[in-house]
């Protein structure tokens, strides 16, 4: 498995709005927003910063990392003894798959579907 690139990092909040208001009002971060009611992504480059109000547990903080091949990085990590979260699924925008870090943090495997990474 290589990584390519880290993708995005997601935090969970438990109240979208209030959460847009802190990072783009108090702290100023006017970059472009993408996504939906309860996951929003600042398009920050070179790191995308997602809130997530999807039943993420909030101060959750998730690194997706960008591979190549989402399942060969799964069946690769499942058989060093990494814990598998969630098995790989579609999303309209990506294909992913998470794991747990020793310290219990959450690692998402991710490949965007046009390609990019980073």
């Amino acid at each position: 498995m290589r990584v390519r690139a880290i993708d995005f990092i997601m935090l969970g909040v438990a109240d979208m709005d209030r959460a847009l208001r802190f990072y783009r009002d108090t702290l100023g971060m006017d970059f472009p927003l993408s996504g939906e009611s309860d996951w929003r992504e600042f398009d920050s480059p070179p790191v995308a910063l997602e809130l997530a109000a999807d039943g993420s547990p909030p101060g959750q903080l998730v690194l997706a990392l960008a591979v190549d091949d989402v399942d060969a990085a799964t069946e690769e990590l499942r058989a060093k003894g990494v814990p598998i979260l969630k098995e790989p699924f579609a999303t309209d925008d990506c294909y992913q798959a998470q794991i747990q870090a020793p310290d219990g943090n959450v690692i998402m495997l991710h490949r965007r579907n046009d390609g990019t990474a980073g």
